[in-house]
This record gives structure tokens, C-alpha cells and sequence, in this order.
């Protein structure tokens, strides 16, 4: 599944939320509903209804804590690298 916005679009939506972290001084960010991992990311999946967590560092790098059953579709429904 391809992401449903451009690519640029969720880099501006992930550069926003660095610049309200940076306001804020904050190091870290942590998601937990999945209508914020979607809105940053793209991120679409069934499992919400399990842990699941989102950490968005300062310099802008990304890692989904997730169950193994839902990294493929992190991949390919997602900005997520890690």
C-alpha cells in the first residue's frame, strides 16, 4: 500500500512538530494513539487495539514500538524506518 499523501507532506508535518518540540525543549516525543502516528507518518494499520508506541526525537529520527506481526505494514504504509 502506497502512502496517501506525498512524501514532502508528511516531512513538513514532521518538520512542524520539531519546531513545537524545540519551543517546548523536548527531547523526545512519545505517540500512543494511532490517529497521531497516521497524521506524522502515514502509518496505517489494524493493530491499535495493541501497544504500540511512537518515539520522535529531537533531530527528527523515528522508531515504532510495535509487535513483530505489524512491521511489515509499518513499511510499506509509512514514513518508519526503524
Amino acid at each position: 500500500m502506497a502512502l496517501h499523501f506525498e512524501r514532502s507532506e508528511f516531512d513538513a508535518r514532521r518538520d512542524r512538530l520539531l519546531i513545537e518540540m524545540a519551543e517546548k525543549k523536548l527531547d523526545a516525543v512519545l505517540l500512543f494513539a494511532q490517529e497521531s502516528m497516521y497524521w506524522l507518518t502515514g502509518y496505517d494499520t489494524f493493530g491499535f487495539c495493541f501497544f504500540q508506541c511512537l518515539v520522535v526525537k529531537a533531530d527528527g529520527s523515528m522508531v515504532l514500538l510495535t509487535r513483530s506481526a505489524d512491521l511489515r505494514q509499518a513499511r510499506h504504509t509509512s514514513t518508519i524506518e526503524n
